[in-house]
């Protein structure tokens, strides 16, 4: 879609000289004050370019502009003026934070130029934008399942276990791993093995709340954080997510799947010094139901007193 451009300027001539010359580039708005303007940028916005008068009944363009730098910060802001002299353009930089400064009277080709480059700098300034937020993504989330990576996945448990600790909340840990999956892999081939984790991750995100937080610890293995939730409420949501997966196989390229999976609960105590320590218990209680015969959940036990029932 064609870039939203906003022409503010007191002048109908110009702007009917300004909408001939940009006919068919842009989708181009534009007002005969500030006051209208900003309306535009309240409720027609958001646009990639804002060329502005200096001189206009009411607010002035350096006052619109620093009021359009503030309501609509990525906006690329162009100052127009009969005046030439310093102070002038100097104030129009720092208040109104403008991208390019034209003094009038200026032909039609001067202002084309200076709005194909602001433009083009609101365009690549949303470019930087999105790699950033791709960049974040990659940081943080699993290739694979698109839930948490490991990493992202201490950072968030690292802050609800300081929360729970400093208001005495109950927090449980759950460690999930899938059974015999090294199997999958060296019968079927990895790109079952892939579905298979895959498919374990959907259904397990889809029967947690909103505020639990999953993660893909390592391999075919996944951390959950249940907050506010004791051990006992835990064990009910592990033996149904042991239960999920049991209950349909996988489908995959090599054919339909049985997987299982075995879990292991730890609920924080008031002794414990860090989130690693609860994760540890859940880890030897995992150890405990593939011991026990998998497919099942175990808690591990202690005689240390609970943060909060």
């Amino acid at each position: 879609m064609p870039q939203k451009i906003l022409i503010v300027d007191d002048d109908e001539l110009f702007r009917q000289g300004l909408s001939l010359a940009f006919h068919g580039d842009y989708d181009l708005y534009t007002a005969e004050d500030a006051e209208t303007a900003l309306g535009m940028l309240e409720n027609d916005g958001p646009f990639a370019v804002i060329v502005s008068d200096m001189q206009m009944p009411g607010l002035s363009g350096i006052d619109f502009l620093r009021k359009a730098a503030t309501e609509a910060p990525d906006t690329v802001r162009i100052l127009l003026t009969g005046y030439s002299d310093e102070n002038t353009a100097v104030r129009g930089i720092n208040e109104g934070r403008i991208f390019r400064y034209l003094t009038k009277p200026c032909s039609m080709e001067v202002v084309r130029a200076a709005v194909a480059d602001a433009a083009e700098e609101f365009g690549l300034a949303e470019e930087r934008a999105r790699l950033e937020v791709e960049l974040e993504n990659c940081a943080y989330t699993d290739e694979l399942t698109g839930i948490d990576n490991r990493r992202r996945f201490f950072e968030k448990g690292q802050e609800e276990y300081a929360r729970a600790q400093r208001y005495g909340r109950p927090l449980t840990t759950m460690m999930l791993d899938l059974d015999h999956f090294k199997q999958v892999n060296d019968t079927h081939g990895h790109a079952a093995g892939d579905a298979v984790i895959r498919e374990v991750s959907a259904r397990i995100a889809t029967r947690l709340r909103e505020q639990d937080i999953f993660g893909r610890y390592g391999g075919e293995e996944f951390s959950i954080l249940l907050i506010e939730v004791g051990a006992r409420r835990a064990e009910l949501v592990a033996n149904r997510l042991c239960h999920a997966i049991a209950e349909a196989p996988v489908g995959t390229d090599a054919g339909p799947l049985d997987v299982t999976i075995s879990i292991g609960v730890s609920e924080l105590v008031s002794t414990d010094t860090s989130l690693a320590q609860v994760l540890a218990r859940a880890d030897e209680a995992l150890y405990e139901a593939k011991a026990g015969g998998r497919n099942r959940a175990r808690t591990a036990i202690s005689n240390i007193t609970k943060i909060k029932a």
